[in-house]
């Protein structure tokens, strides 16, 4: 009884404690089956028992009429199912495997008997889900700890076929997608980063059962992707006790870190001249005298159970200490040099909980934590930085945690209810180095004026600032909750073949929190320099009020406004989905189903009822259910109805779930008001001496003579520039493929995949006609590229039909194309399941990825996250070539080839080896000019030569002991590039430094693509552009002092190899 009491209260307090709740299914499997006698016909009433080392308490059923079980909701594992009915022998099903998310039927013929009989029958667990048309890969504990990885998740799923880590998309490319577009999930809560949407928590691997990843061909319960979904799952406890004491180390020595690439870079104190660079030749004499640094971990977990059967747990820690100590000087190395250090601290830990507290309820909760703080920071190592006493105090403490909570329900053999929830919470906070006084930087430094000043120390470079960088602002808190629920049902019903009925809802609550201001002023001096973005010229080249003798600075954080990050808002997003999947005769599925979904961007400030924001609106994005519909159909036959061999295909829409990051600058969250001064006194220090952003007085130095001359809202909110046809971001995806089971734990697997962009949301460069004056002024609107606003004006849009030059001549404007990005691919994989103390598998990708939009994240601006909001079409012109041709080609992320393969074994006397090869083709190289404060591709993409084939290798090595026959001791020795590869991976492209400046009609005339090389090989004439631009190449000075164009050079190679070393006591 007390245990009762004792199991009811932890279940209450569970259920108390996950109100908060999740939005996806964290992909529960199923087995499913029928029960034969050995005549052929149905066996109802047939006793079905399932157990696991994963299950808490056993998952029970009886045969219906027709003689089928279904046993749902339950955790990856091995598996032993008991089949029992009165007169007839019992059938023990041995080693049977579940995946996550898995759905897999096992049949049985059962025989009369006349006694109490037992058969066991040990492996032939199928190996393929001949009801799904899911593509992707679960990787168990037991796989990825064999092999080389990191020490978090995302390190794994590279070796899923369609997936890559790639730089230029900002981080994990799944089938050709941008890292702005997938899902993250731990224990089912979406961890997806609200802002720009990455990943917004790792888990460490040794606090992971398996990992789930998807990249197409999911049902209608998932939604928010047009990438992949990647769904960890933590370890949970069991009937035994256990536990692990694991530590890794490494360092920086020759032994533990390889010599430093050379790199292209700009040199330190000459910002128009490239060299190649070696930090280890040029620093660290060959690498022999480098930082000290040293990074340790320690995990330590424990698992069991707290009632049998009833009630598990599993806890775990994870701290880490990283060391970084420094000499830097501040004097272009000549020295004197000092001591500086970087320390970190991280502490990861998760607590997870499972129960079976009545027969067919399961529910779970789990905590994960991530937090991680630093202080300290280094100056640069070629001795050009300020030299001050602040590097050592900077530093931030960043929370990050996520709770989970899961309930299943298996009401009958053919009725689940299931309940999830979550809550993820990001923060900034415990800002070290607070700002203290105004601070003051220079863009362009005073020295063409150092001759005038008695007082050397006020003479700068440009860059100089007064204070580190990092201390501009008062970072109070930049929190970030997201709140979701998921409640699906689950029912069966035959009615002409077997249904799967499923309808579900989803809850979504996105909180964000900011107070990141500066509370002093910001200055930026632009010495001996004059502009012109007031509408007239200040600086050196104004008349009048508007002369500044020494050039003009600009002030954020003025009378004006204070300049930062502020707001507290939420959204609140719904999602309703409605699936079947229809067996029929036992081979074909049908699986179809539409899910909807509503979401809103909130405004970010409140309306100014004294100076109302036109078109202000709370909701200014605004999506209903009717917005987003998204059918999903998918094939699915078993060939031989056996789940040896399955054809299948699927179709379906994506919608992106709108990121909060647009919000931010154009609804008005960020804060950001220039004023622009005139400069006409040496002593800057005058400027904001006494730190008041309230005083105009003080901001212009008392005694200068410098004058405010006018102020810019570079973030004034722009309600009123949504397109009232606005459209989400879709995505349709097609695939078909077969998957055959080759041998007892091998099988083969062909898909052909072909992704279609729908439509994408920018703000857009509209050039609009002024009708009062003719001349044309631009607007940026948010819309769908290629629709609505950003079409010409002759057919309802915004943009102006055309340009007039000095003599009165038109010019039509090119209109601006539709989002365009188109994904083919062919997938082959072999895998071969652990046994037999081995596992393997090999997989090979033939791609084609082709378009002129990389994504919500920018390949074009190599790896920018700032969804909606990129620069691809900020310019009338950048979706075109120099030739007026619309941009489309391979994309910058295109890869054609991509090899992976993986493998370990174990031997008997306690080795193990893994190894995780890659082999890649290289990406494609495009020429860009830099014009009109903006770049574009003028010979098209893909002009220049792909970057070289890379392959390589990562090694893993582990010893293990047994100890007295309870405990296992292991050392572990991981090599990242074993092969030492060095390959080239990126070029420099960039084909002028400055911008060439021209007029729209002389683009438009051609005259840019009639003169561009010339210009480039010479000084353009002085006719073309506002102002004399020099737009030669940049220069790069080789090894033998010689020097050449530094267009179309290796800009950096393949990383050097590293090594980690590690114990694990498991007891």
């Amino acid at each position: 009884m007390k245990n009762k009491l004792i199991t009811l209260a932890l279940i209450l307090f569970l259920l108390v404690g996950g109100t908060a709740l999740a939005q996806v299914n964290p992909n529960e499997g199923r087995i499913l089956g029928r029960v034969l006698d050995d005549q052929g016909n149905p066996l109802p009433g047939v006793s079905v028992e399932a157990t696991s080392p994963k299950l808490v308490g056993k998952a029970a059923t009886v045969t219906d009429n027709g003689g089928y079980f279904r046993l749902l909701a339950l955790p990856s594992g091995t598996y032993e199912i008991t089949f029992t009915l009165q007169g007839f022998k019992t059938i023990i099903r041995k080693d049977i495997i579940l995946k996550l998310g898995d759905t897999i039927n096992v049949n049985v013929n059962m025989e009369p008997a006349a006694i109490e009989e037992q058969i066991t029958v040990v492996g032939q667990s199928p190996l393929i889900d001949v009801k799904s048309t899911v593509k992707g890969q679960v990787m168990t504990k037991e796989t990825f700890l064999s092999l080389p990885r990191g020490r978090d998740f995302g390190s794994l799923i590279t070796l899923v076929p369609g997936v890559s880590y790639e730089s230029n998309v900002g981080g994990y490319s799944f089938d050709g997608a941008t890292a702005s577009e997938n899902m993250w999930y731990v224990d089912g809560a979406d961890v997806t980063n609200i802002h720009i949407g990455l990943k917004g928590q790792n888990v460490v691997l040794e606090m992971i059962d398996e990992v789930k990843v998807t990249a197409a061909g999911y049902n209608a319960e998932f939604g928010g992707s047009m990438g992949g979904v990647v769904n960890v799952i933590t370890r949970s406890g069991g009937n035994a006790f256990h536990g692990d004491l694991m530590g890794f180390y490494d360092n920086n020595e020759r032994y533990m870190l390889g010599k430093s690439r050379t790199y292209l870079r700009t040199n330190p104190y000459n910002s128009l001249q490239y060299l190649y660079w070696n930090d280890d030749d040029k620093y660290f004499n060959g690498g022999k005298d480098r930082d000290n640094y040293y990074g340790g971990e320690i995990v330590l977990d424990l698992g069991g159970y707290i009632i049998k059967d009833k009630l598990w747990f599993f806890a775990s820690a994870n701290p880490i200490y990283r060391h970084q100590t420094g000499l830097r000087d501040f004097n272009q190395r000549q020295g004197p040099f000092r001591s500086f250090t970087y320390k970190s601290y991280d502490l990861n830990g998760s607590i997870k909980l499972t129960a079976a507290p009545v027969a067919g309820l399961r529910i779970s909760a789990s905590y994960v934590n991530n937090f991680s703080t630093y202080k300290g920071t280094f100056p640069s190592l070629d001795g050009t930085s300020l030299d001050m006493d602040e590097y050592g105090k900077e530093g931030f403490d960043y929370p990050n945690w996520t709770g989970s909570f899961t309930a299943d329900y298996s009401a009958s053999n053919n009725l689940l209810i299931s309940l999830r929830g979550g809550w993820h919470q990001y923060n900034t906070t415990d800002q070290k180095l607070k700002p203290i006084s105004t601070l003051h930087y220079f863009v362009y430094g005073n020295t063409p004026f150092a001759s005038q000043y008695t007082d050397p120390s006020l003479v700068h470079y440009s860059g100089w600032m007064n204070h580190l960088w990092s201390s501009r602002m008062n970072s109070k808190k930049m929190l970030q909750d997201k709140i979701s629920s998921n409640l699906d049902v689950t029912y069966y019903v035959n009615f002409l073949g077997e249904h799967a009925f499923k309808a579900g809802a989803q809850f979504i609550y996105l909180h964000e929190d900011y107070d990141n201001m500066a509370d002093y002023p910001i200055v930026y001096y632009y010495w001996n320099r004059s502009t012109t973005a007031l509408g007239f010229t200040i600086g050196r080249g104004g008349t009048g009020d508007n002369y500044g003798q020494y050039g003009y600075y600009i002030v954020r954080s003025n009378p004006s406004a204070k300049y930062g990050y502020y707001w507290n808002i939420h959204s609140n997003n719904w999602a309703l989905y409605l699936q079947d999947s229809w067996t029929i005769s036992n081979k074909l599925t049908i699986n179809y189903g539409l899910r909807t979904e509503s979401e809103y961007v909130p405004a970010f400030a409140p309306n100014d009822p004294h100076n109302p924001f036109p078109g202000y609106s709370q909701k200014p994005i605004n999506f209903k259910f009717s917005d987003k519909l998204a059918p999903r159909f998918g094939v699915v036959y078993d060939v031989f109805g056996d789940s040896s061999l399955k054809l299948f295909a699927n179709f379906g829409v994506y919608y992106d779930v709108m990121k909060l990051y647009l919000a931010e600058g154009s609804f008005g969250g960020f804060k950001w008001i220039s004023e622009y001064y005139t400069l006409n006194d040496l002593d800057w220090r005058k400027i904001g001496a006494h730190n008041d952003i309230t005083s105009r007085t003080d901001i212009q130095g008392e005694g200068t003579g410098n004058l405010y001359r006018g102020s810019i809202d570079f973030r004034y909110p722009s309600f009123d520039s949504i397109d009232p046809d606005l459209k989400p971001v879709s995505q349709s995806e097609f695939s078909f493929g077969a998957e055959k089971k080759l041998a007892e734990n091998l099988s083969l697997n062909a898909r052909f995949t072909y992704k279609h962009l729908i439509r994408t949301i920018e703000d857009v460069g509209v050039y609009v006609r002024d009708p009062e004056t003719g001349a044309n002024y631009e607007m940026y609107y948010l819309t769908n590229p290629g629709y609505g606003y950003s079409r010409p004006a002759y057919q309802g849009g915004k943009f102006a039909d055309y340009v007039l030059d000095d003599e009165g001549n038109s010019y039509a404007y090119w209109p601006e194309p539709k989002a365009k990005r188109e994904y083919y691919a062919l997938n082959i994989s072999l895998d071969k399941r652990f046994s037999n103390n081995w596992q393997g598998g090999i997989s090979y990708t033939l791609s084609r990825l082709e378009g002129n939009y990389s994504g919500l994240s920018s390949a074009d601006e190599w790896g920018r996250n700032s969804p909606n909001v990129e620069r691809f079409w900020d310019y009338w012109f950048m979706m075109y070539d120099a030739y007026g041709k619309p941009l489309d080609g391979p994309l910058p992320q295109d890869r054609t080839h991509y090899i992976k393969a993986y493998g370990s074994y174990t031997f008997p006397f306690g080795l193990t080896l893994g190894i995780t090869g890659y082999c890649r083709s290289g990406l494609q190289n495009s020429s860009k000019l830099w014009i009109n404060n903006t770049y574009m591709y003028p010979f098209n993409y893909a002009d220049l030569p792909r970057n070289p084939w890379t392959v390589w290798a990562d090694l893993f090595a582990e010893y293990n002991f047994k100890i007295g026959g309870k405990y296992t001791l292991g050392i572990n020795l991981q090599i990242n590039n074993i092969t030492n590869t060095k390959t080239i991976q990126r070029k420099f492209t960039d084909m002028n430094y400055g911008y060439l400046w021209m007029e729209d009609w002389e683009i438009l005339r051609g005259d840019l693509a009639n003169n561009l090389m010339y210009w480039l090989n010479n000084n353009p004439p002085s006719a073309v552009g506002y102002e004399y631009t020099d737009t030669r190449y940049y220069r790069l000075t080789l090894a033998d002092g010689t020097n050449v164009p530094v267009y179309n050079q290796w800009r950096n190679r393949f990383d050097t190899w590293s090594a980690r070393i590690g114990f694990k006591f498991t007891f």
